[in-house]
């Protein structure tokens, strides 16, 4: 298991969707905190350090500026209308792709985050969660990407498609994260995050063995 911090950009701008922003810090700063350990190191960037304004009118501060940052080996991209006015920044496009190229390992959006990954050519001949409205923008932007529908009652899924891990709303912020930490840390300590936060999540790796046992106990 690799001990030192890994290097998590999140992503910045305004009109996020604070939902997106506050769910994975929460869960990634929860990390290892039993054993006094930070496994992620996460720092903020934008377009320019300063405030931003969120969808929630609360503010939010970007540590570094886009061109001026450390190397990400995990970049997570909120949605939110801003991700929309983001499509137009030279700026946001050149840092994902940048990323990329640098060997970033992972790639996390949520809701309008993955036009993002998308324009910036992230999302080809990936498999995403999405709902009608975004799915048909998705589609224009990377041809080749398998979207797959977010309707009621999993309005908000998640899906692991290579390096992206994609949610379809806000509501997967958490487990967005939980999965960030499993695929880091193992499902073991993913668990113990959300146990310690109060989420009543398993780890698929664990969900399927807990489902396998319970079937073989019936067998029996």
């Amino acid at each position: 298991m690799q001990t030192k911090s890994r290097t998590v950009a999140l992503l910045l701008f305004d009109e996020v969707e604070l939902l997106d922003v506050a769910g994975p810090l929460s869960v990634l700063s929860q990390a290892g905190r039993h054993w006094n350990w930070r496994p992620f190191k996460v720092y903020t960037v934008a377009e320019k350090p300063g405030p931003l304004t969120t969808r929630s009118q609360l503010s939010v501060a970007a540590q570094h500026d886009l061109a001026a940052c450390p190397a990400p080996e995990i970049v997570i991209i909120p949605g939110g209308y801003g991700a929309r006015k983001a499509l137009a920044s030279a700026a946001v496009l050149g840092f994902l792709t940048a990323a990329n190229a640098a060997g970033a390992t992972t790639f996390a959006a949520l809701g309008n985050g993955q036009l993002l990954l998308a324009k910036a050519g992230l999302l080809s001949g990936a498999r995403v969660p999405a709902r009608d409205d975004l799915a048909a923008e998705l589609r224009e932007l990377e041809p080749s990407v398998t979207i797959e529908s977010a309707a009621a009652p999993a309005a908000d899924s998640l899906l692991e498609s290579g390096k992206i891990i994609a949610g379809s709303g806000s509501g997967a912020s958490l487990e967005l994260a939980l999965r960030l930490v499993a695929r880091a840390l193992g499902p073991k300590l993913a668990n113990t995050t959300a146990q310690s936060l109060g989420i009543p999540w398993l780890a698929p790796e664990t969900s399927v063995a807990l489902v396998g046992d319970k079937e073989g106990d019936k067998a029996g």
